[in-house]
């Protein structure tokens, strides 16, 4: 057995049987399949296919059990709302013939099925001024090493291959990344490496998302901080900056019409990085960049002033 694929899911719903189902249809032909619901009575028909219950758990360590108990030479991370293309496996592998590579994803891509909130969700994502770096997990641009990778589409080693942290919501495949990064090993993203997945149904949904992804990499940024994790701080500098602003223009005309002019500059900015021919696209994918900025920002500074009810025990 060459790939173990690992899916996460609650429940074998429609979509992880989805996820399922394109699996079994990969151009590859040494791997199998370990979906890890909660409780599910589901039999499998497919010798290629395992279902291991794992009770009510964090999806990370649903992830660790899947490890424990795949077969595979590579783990194949994806998530249950998400699907692959037919030759994510082949064009993955071909990678790791170069040994300093320990890891390769590449972009999960918005479906075409999408309701209306989940293409907004990824137009927002794909823009470079919302997500920075890390806009290139929702596109297709030149392959790139990084610094990390989301765990719907990614595979690993299995001999450099660390245990996820399972106490954080998210941000437990940036760990993992970090840790394959210090055994001296490159983060490959591979733009012909693709899945397609699923967002948020509803905008209040992707908002509290991104808010939760604020928080949780200020928790782990907070454990394992280097220089360039300063990074993922700009955000709640904007959000700070936003507020002082607001005090200021209180007391003094000078910082008010500093502020209002910063403020117009910003937001012409992403209306202008917003604009699509669809003038009611236009307006929600500004609107929720915005918010995006904001929600992440909020959650950026929640992580950083609190202390995780976990922290003694993140390693």
């Amino acid at each position: 057995m060459n790939v173990s694929i690992i899916v996460p899911c609650k429940e074998i719903d429609s979509m992880t049987i989805r996820c399922i189902s394109e699996c079994l249809k990969l151009d590859y032909e040494s791997y199998e399949i370990i979906v890890l619901p909660d409780n599910s009575s589901k039999k499998s028909k497919d010798d290629r296919l395992r279902i291991i219950n794992t009770g009510k758990v964090k999806p990370a360590l649903k992830r660790n059990v899947g490890m424990e108990n795949a077969r595979g030479k590579f783990f194949a991370f994806i998530d249950s709302d998400a699907y692959p293309k037919k030759d994510w496996l082949k064009n993955a592998m071909k990678y790791f013939s170069d040994k300093k590579v320990g890891l390769v994803g590449g972009p999960n891509l918005t479906p075409r099925e999408s309701n209306f909130a989940e293409k907004i969700s990824g137009k927002v994502l794909s823009n470079f001024l919302v997500s920075g770096e890390a806009s290139i997990r929702y596109k297709i641009v030149k392959n790139k090493y990084t610094n990390e990778l989301p765990s719907c589409n990614y595979i690993s080693r299995r001999e450099i291959s660390p245990k996820y942290t399972p106490y954080f919501l998210t941000a437990e495949d940036s760990k993992f990344c970090f840790d394959i990064s210090k055994k001296g090993y490159e983060i490959l993203y591979a733009g012909d490496v693709r899945v397609y997945h699923h967002r948020r149904d509803n905008l209040f949904k992707h908002l509290k998302q991104m808010f939760i992804y604020g928080r949780d990499i200020a928790w782990l940024s907070k454990k394992e901080f280097t220089l360039d994790k300063i990074y993922y701080s700009l955000l709640s500098l904007g959000v700070i900056g936003f507020v002082v602003g607001v005090i200021s223009s209180f007391y003094s005309i000078f910082f008010r019409n500093i502020f209002l002019s910063i403020l117009l500059a910003y937001l012409l900015l992403m209306l202008f990085t917003s604009f699509y021919r669809n003038i009611k696209y236009t307006f929600f994918v500004f609107l929720v960049s915005v918010g995006t900025h904001f929600s992440y920002g909020f959650g950026w500074l929640k992580g950083f002033f609190t202390k995780h009810k976990l922290d003694d025990r993140i390693k």
